[in-house]
This record gives structure tokens, C-alpha cells and sequence, in this order.
């Protein structure tokens, strides 16, 4: 979880609806990044290295205007809420479930623990409008404790797979709470999605750069060509007055992607309490470098609501070892001398029958220092688990990446204009 925020600017007001056999929605992106209050301002795409994928949605009859944050990690959505006290709920905005005449309350509360952070929530259930879809009836929670999150963003937006709020002391029957997924209530409700397929990718950032330091050849967009399924976030100019991307919904963007897409199944959802979206680990290693062992029950959780590559705990500590490196904790990342930076070498993981190559270019910030005892941050962290990885976007946002609720898989794919620079995907 980091302190800037990604957030996708006029969102609700730029949606360009393809009305066609399957049609499309493609939403223009902006990187910027919030001051005091509620002011944002824009700001070039380095200066946002670490931060997430983000928009405004709003909630409620009147709607009201909240920022949050894009979270594949779960499918729960929720905000902060008017009887939120503690300080972490502090400089936000909140959600005033008094306002709106649609509002009906479960009488239930929910917790969701991020590791980092946790949250303390009662659902409700009220209409949510983004990227021109509604939804009505989605539940979510109004936070009422918060800790450990850090500024940017009112709450998050849940883009995982579907989570189940239904406890037994709700007032309501199970079938009276819908499923807690954005996308996939969007696409039951008939909201004009041809698919409950989603995804997500980047191209340049400013100085032929993505956000993950992917090279690629153009920041020209091309027209686009989209077959059926997904939606997907593109960051292009670094200019504050032009798109940084655009969120593609209910189709694939073929001019986007190079070759094929790989595709990782996933398991079960009913057996997936948080709504997650996790693929097993074969095998994870530094190449000629750490060759870890990995546990046969190892799973990768693919989230968007952090930046980091996080290792299980006894790979953490020989990462750690092997590189001199100190923990900054609030950060989650491990920083290393800077002198031995040029010495890191790319890092390999099998993810179902794919295996993927991440230079270091893509998870290190080499800079020029006068002594070898300054430090420099990468995006290698910890996991908190003995045996699980967590994914976030300096491994994702390299690649083209899809969401599939309905075949239960994630896909990952080379971007369009990529220039080779080791970064690889292959079947195993």
C-alpha cells in the first residue's frame, strides 16, 4: 500500500461505449496524485512510481463522489464511512449512508485483514456507478476502523473474484446479498458488458518508460481492435493533458498485446474465502543467483493494491542475507547497497505451467551515489506467509494482464510495443 495514487481522471464523464454485437467501453486514464483534502493535481508518471490504480465511483441516491483504489486482491469494496474516528480514517472522504435514499443496511459487520492493513466494516448495499456502468444493490462496507492504509483514496474498489458477506447473524438471507464483485454484478445486471472478463495493462510512462520501467518502441496510440472479454488499463503519455491510459471493458485490445495469451487457472472460488486472485508456484528463483524451495501448496496473489513482489518469509530473509539489504517496513521493501545493484539478475517464476522473467530493471532503482553505504530501493518484499507470494504491479504492470471469472484463470501476455530487454513469458 503506498502513498500516491494512480487515479483514472474523469472517469464516469469520458466512458466511450461501443454499441456493437460485444461491445466495449474505453475509459481514458490520468495519472495524478492528491493533495490536502480533496484537491489532485497532475503529476508526470515517475513521480508515481509506487503508486496504484485508482478512480472515482460514486455511491449512492444522490451519488457521492469517492476515490478508490483498484483491488485485485479481494473482492470486497468499501470506504470510509461517517462514524470512522480512528486516525488512520483521517484526510479522507467519506461515504454518508444517511444521504442516500437507496441505502439498505444488513445489519452486519465484516472484516477484511490485508496483512498491512485491516478494516472494520458494515455492509450495506446501495447503487454504485463507474466507468458508465451501474450496479445496484452492490454490497459493501463503510468502514468504521481503519489501520495501517496510507493517504490517497477514500476506500477500495474490490476486483477479485466474489467474496461471501453472508454471516449468520445478518438480518438477511443469503440470497438477498448479492455476490461483492464490481465486474461481475456490472455484467449480470445487464449493464452492457458482453463478458465478466477484466484486465488490466500499461504501456509508456514518459522517456519511452512504462510506470515499471518496461521499455517499448512508441507511445503512439493505435486504433484498436478489440475481440470479446476483459478490460484493461493502458498508460500512455507522460503530457498531463493526454490520456495516461484507458480502462477497456468487455473485450481484448489485440493491438495491445504481442503473440498469444497464457492462461492460468485458478482455484475454485467457493474455496477462497478473501475472493483472490491466486495461481500455484512451481518454482521462483534469482537466476545464477537464490534458488528457493517452494512449498507444493505455494499460490502467487495477484494484486493491484500494492507494488511490491512479495517472497515468503524464509525466502525474504535470504534475499535479505544475500544482499546486505535493509527492511524498511512501513514500505514493505527491501533496500539494498547501491553499489551492488548492477549485480542483480532477473527473477523467474513458474505460475501454473507459465513461466515468467522479470529483469531488474523492472523491480530495482539503481541511482548514482558518491559511497557504496547508500541504499536503493527495490520492489522485492515480504509475503507475511511461510509459503505464498504476493504479485503486485511491478510484475504485473509489465505485462498484459486478464482477469477471467468465469473460466477461473488469469491470462498474461507480452504488450504490443514491448522492446526486447529479457523481459519473457513461456510455457513450461
Amino acid at each position: 500500500m503506498k502513498s500516491t495514487l494512480l487515479c483514472l481522471a474523469a472517469i464516469a464523464q469520458t466512458v466511450l461505449l461501443s454499441v456493437s454485437a460485444e461491445p466495449i467501453q474505453k475509459i481514458p486514464l490520468y495519472y495524478q496524485k492528491r493533495t490536502s483534502g480533496s484537491d489532485f493535481i497532475s503529476a508526470d508518471a515517475t513521480d508515481l512510481r509506487n503508486g496504484m490504480l485508482g478512480g472515482v465511483v460514486q455511491i449512492g441516491n444522490p451519488p457521492q463522489n469517492l476515490t478508490m483504489a483498484f483491488d485485485t486482491s479481494t473482492g470486497f469494496s468499501w470506504v470510509r464511512g461517517t462514524q470512522c474516528g480512528t486516525e488512520n480514517c483521517q484526510g479522507r472522504n467519506d461515504f454518508d449512508s444517511r444521504n442516500s435514499t437507496t441505502i439498505i443496511s444488513t445489519g452486519q459487520s465484516f472484516v477484511m485483514d490485508y496483512g498491512e492493513g485491516i478494516v472494520h466494516t458494515t455492509i450495506y448495499m446501495d447503487t454504485f456507478r463507474f466507468a458508465g456502468l451501474t450496479v445496484k444493490n452492490m454490497p459493501f462496507g463503510g468502514a468504521y476502523e481503519m489501520e495501517g492504509f496510507n493517504e490517497g483514496f477514500d476506500g477500495y474498489l474490490g476486483l477479485g473474484r466474489n467474496v461471501n458477506l453472508n454471516t449468520s447473524s445478518t438480518v438477511y438471507a443469503k440470497r438477498d446479498i448479492s455476490a461483492s464483485g464490481f465486474v461481475p454484478n456490472a455484467f449480470q445486471q445487464s449493464s452492457g458488458l458482453s463478458s465478466a472478463q477484466f484486465g488490466m495493462y500499461t504501456t509508456t510512462a514518459g522517456s519511452g518508460f512504462s510506470d515499471s520501467g518496461s521499455t517499448v518502441a512508441s507511445s503512439v496510440a493505435m486504433p484498436n481492435e478489440v475481440t470479446g472479454g476483459g478490460f484493461g488499463v493502458v498508460r500512455r503519455s507522460s503530457s498531463s493533458n493526454e490520456p495516461a491510459g484507458y480502462l477497456v471493458i468487455g473485450g481484448v485490445d489485440k493491438d495491445a498485446i504481442k503473440g498469444d495469451l497464457y492462461h492460468i487457472d485458478v482455484g475454485d472460488a467457493e474455496d477462497n474465502d478473501s475472493g483472490n486472485w491466486a495461481v500455484s508456484v512451481n518454482s521462483a528463483k534469482f537466476e545464477d543467483d537464490l534458488c528457493f524451495n517452494v512449498s507444493k501448496k505455494a499460490k502467487a496473489v495477484l494484486s493491484s493494491s500494492t507494488d511490491v513482489i512479495g517472497l515468503p518469509n524464509a525466502q525474504a530473509k535470504e534475499f535479505q542475507d544475500r544482499w546486505y539489504a535493509e527492511y524498511d517496513k512501513p514500505d514493505n521493501t527491501f533496500k539494498i547497497p547501491c553499489c551492488l545493484m548492477e549485480y542483480l539478475t532477473p527473477f523467474n517464476i513458474e505460475l501454473g505451467s507459465i513461466m515468467a522473467t522479470i529483469p531488474p530493471r523492472y523491480w530495482s532503482h539503481p541511482r548514482k551515489v558518491n559511497t557504496c553505504c547508500e541504499m536503493c530501493r527495490t520492489h522485492i518484499g515480504k509475503s507475511e506467509s511461510d509459503t505464498d507470494y504476493v504479485i503486485g504491479s511491478a510484475f504485473t504492470n509489465a505485462f498484459y494482464t486478464q482477469f477471467n471469472t468465469e473460466k477461473n484463470r488469469v491470462s498474461l501476455a507480452m504488450k504490443k510495443n514491448h522492446v526486447k530487454d529479457g523481459l519473457k513469458l513461456s510455457q513450461v
